[in-house]
């Protein structure tokens, strides 16, 4: 199937290609300045380059790509490629681009090119257009530094840029910006949204405004399936107001992932080679850009003096009792863990900037005089308004506007010699997680590694909570998957083998969901052998069981005085997974299986729950979507549970992580709502699919104080852990800002 190609071009635009076209047979006929030589014998060359930047005071990367027998005595085209946001320098080349360029270069396909990777690290993350942003970055230290490397051409016609996904804003925002320096720019998945940018940086609105955009050939392309569709259509609607001309490619498969984008290589560079169908002119003087640097010119490194801090001794953090104070941001801060150093220091009376604390706190925890003290009621705005910063917060004083931090990547529970208070003896820490289906690929690797390798990476963090909650949705059975039964689910029958069982084991799991829409697929009798799995190694269930009263029945938790009930049912089906002990006439007959969602029974039975109990929490298997903002009915039927008692609704269907809401329900009361936490043991190896949340409720006193969120990755198919520091700032990023979470 063709791919569904869009070229916007007005009448004008039409003639002056008839013109341009002439002039391109002309030129053709002319030799290339870069041709390839037949008696070319080294090899082409990837080299990771660093600079210095002085604006951010820290050490940044690049990876260039020379061509086979570059010659440090010609200037060559130069394409500046940049990565997407959960990526780094090297993402380029794990798509394949440089066998790619070696091979058309060797074959005298193409001329040679000089290809450069910038990392943008977080700060290409970063919404912000000031001194500190990554396009005054690339501009004013990277790409100085790259050109006072390498020999590359001053030509604008030799010049492109492009990127994938964030890349992909940054190379249009970059270009729109500073049209005298790029004639070529590629936007592969590019994330475009209205409300990320002010106007004058926004590519979306510069491609309004901006006249010289014009004289630049400018591709997008994406998969029918592609998340970031929206912001693509968008700047297809304004390129096209424009008037000006341009590919935009919609492909009929293909998704926000590698696997899309490393099977369009070719056709990048198929887009990107027109730079090097440009002769060589004479050469000029070396320009100045309007951004402020000169091209070609070794970059001289500024030197900047720190601003010294007075450290005066303060007198030691006084005896509170032990009351434990935890360190907390704004919810959606891209933040996820302090380290106790930097913690053991603010108790010595070190300044740290990132530090903002209530005036009732300064009371009780005398910081360095220049610490940030704001009144209690504006401390939440404080941190909303200012997520980079942190603040130090004694149990009750926490809502759940804030997320408690890690120390050292562990939780604060976990942490020696931690320097604000010991007392947890009124606290429950409660672990929840999505979806568990050891199956097709996920079980034959479990089967080739083991069970000690899937769970060891996760087990450190699941194992010391208080409670911890899977949900399974496929049951066990000796043989999986060579068994001669009868499946209800057809092809799409799903097993476990009893060998890997020692995963709930492994990881101590307290209390297993079962609402899964698969536990049924091998009938009905490998369930209940399954149940009695979990009852001989004394797990709890919830959401299913061998009778409806059973399947019904909340899970009750009781620790350090706290109190929480667990109520789990399915919303979806199919028939033969929901329970059945009374009817013998429906379809399926009498079976054990999943509690279905039946309004009725929720109704009396949520707001009975919550007289009983500290904390109500509901986990649904809702509707499964593949995407990470809920549907308007999963946020209606949500919301409703919680107006009807849910302190916590969370979605156990999920196989992408969804978003959050906190939600001001009828009762007068605020509830947390999380659509979907995603896979957390399951074979599916997307970008969004690998990754997850763990929720853990921090109850303290009887009322739910605080949520800390754990970001999951699932290595190989079937290990999980939590993520590195960048991959967690990188995933937070996408879930709380690309795809607005709040």
């Amino acid at each position: 199937m063709s791919p569904f190609l869009l070229v916007r071009m007005p009448l004008q635009s039409i003639k002056n290609a008839i013109i341009l076209l002439s002039m391109t047979t002309l030129i053709s006929l002319l030799p290339l300045v870069h041709a390839q030589s037949d008696t070319c014998t080294s090899e082409s060359t990837l080299t990771r380059e660093t600079y210095n930047s002085a604006v951010l005071v820290q050490t940044m990367f690049y990876t260039v790509y020379t061509p086979p027998c570059y010659d440090e005595n010609t200037t060559y085209p130069v394409m500046y490629l940049m990565h997407g946001s959960n990526e780094d320098d090297g993402h380029w080349q794990r798509l394949g681009l440089p066998e790619s360029l070696d091979q058309r270069i060797l074959n005298n396909e193409m001329s040679p090119v000089i290809l450069v990777m910038p990392f943008g690290n977080v700060i290409a993350n970063r919404n912000n257009f000031d001194t500190l942003s990554w396009n005054n970055i690339f501009l004013t230290e990277l790409l100085p530094d790259v050109e006072s490397k390498y020999s590359i051409s001053q030509n604008r016609d030799q010049r492109a840029i492009g990127g994938i996904s964030r890349g992909g804003f940054w190379a249009y925002q970059i270009a729109f910006s500073n049209p005298d320096l790029f004639s070529v720019v590629g936007g592969h998945s590019a994330f475009f949204d209205e409300f990320h940018a002010e106007a004058e940086y926004n590519p979306l609105d510069l491609a309004l405004s901006e006249p010289a955009i014009d004289s630049m050939s400018l591709w997008l392309d994406r998969g029918a399936d592609d998340f970031a569709a929206p912001g693509l259509d968008l700047m297809d609607e304004r390129l096209t107001a424009s008037g000006v001309s341009y590919t935009y490619e919609i492909y009929p498969e293909g998704e926000h992932n590698n696997i899309y984008w490393s099977s369009h290589i070719e056709i990048y560079l198929d887009f990107y080679v027109q730079i090097t169908e440009t002769p060589e002119p004479p050469a000029q003087p070396t320009p100045q850009s309007p951004s402020g640097f000169v091209t070609n010119t070794p970059s001289v490194p500024i030197e900047v003096t720190p601003t010294p801090i007075s450290t005066p001794t303060l007198t030691p953090v006084p005896d509170t009792g032990d009351t434990l104070y935890v360190p907390a941001v704004a919810f959606p801060s891209t933040l996820t863990s302090v380290s106790s150093a930097d913690l053991q220091a603010i108790a010595n009376g070190t300044f740290d900037e990132r530090l903002v604390i209530s005036s009732s706190v300064a009371e009780q925890l005398p910081a360095h005089p220049d610490t940030r003290i704001v009144p209690d009621d504006t401390l939440r705005d404080n941190l909303w308004q200012n997520r980079e910063r942190f603040t130090l917060l004694p149990l009750n004083g926490l809502n759940m506007q804030y997320r408690i931090l890690f120390v050292d990547d562990q939780p604060i529970t976990q942490v020696a010699n931690y320097p604000f208070g010991t007392d947890t003896s009124r606290l429950t820490r409660f672990t929840f997680s999505g979806v568990t289906a050891i199956t097709r690929n996920t079980r034959e690797a479990i089967n080739n590694n083991g069970v000690i390798w899937a769970t060891e990476a996760i087990q450190p963090y699941v194992t010391q909570t208080d409670a911890f909650h899977m949900s399974n949705e496929v049951s066990f059975i000796e043989g999986c998957p060579n068994v001669s039964v009868t499946v209800f689910g057809g092809t799409n029958s799903f097993c476990s083998l009893p060998a890997h069982f020692g995963i709930f084991t492994q990881l101590e799991v307290d209390v297993v969901e079962l609402t899964g829409n698969h536990n049924n697929d091998y009938g009905y009798e490998v369930y209940l052998d399954t149940l009695d799995l979990f009852e001989q190694n004394s797990i709890d269930t919830v959401g299913g069981g061998e009778t409806l009263t059973q399947a019904r029945a909340p899970y009750i938790l009781t620790h350090n005085g706290n109190t929480v009930g667990l109520v789990a049912c399915n919303a979806v089906g199919p028939y033969y997974a929901i329970v059945n002990d009374n009817d013998e006439s429906l379809l399926g007959g009498i079976r054990p299986g999943a509690a279905a969602c039946d309004w009725e029974w929720l109704e009396q039975t949520l707001p009975e729950l919550a007289s009983l109990v500290d904390v109500v929490v509901v986990s649904v298997q809702y509707t499964e979507v593949e995407d990470y903002l809920p549907t308007s009915e999963q946020q209606r039927d949500f919301r409703r549970l919680a107006n009807l008692g849910a302190d916590v609704v969370l979605g156990s269907q999920a196989h992408k992580p969804q978003t959050f809401e906190f939600y001001g329900t009828s009762r007068g009361e605020t509830a947390f709502l999380h659509y979907g936490l995603g896979n957390f043991y399951f074979d599916q190896p997307f970008w969004g699919n690998m990754r997850f949340f763990l929720d853990t409720l921090y109850i303290y006193e009887g009322e739910l104080r605080a949520i800390e969120l754990f970001p999951g990755i699932i290595d190989d198919l079937a290990r999980p852990r939590l993520m590195t520091e960048e991959e967690r700032f990188n995933f937070l990023f996408f879930m709380f800002v690309e795809q607005n979470g709040f």
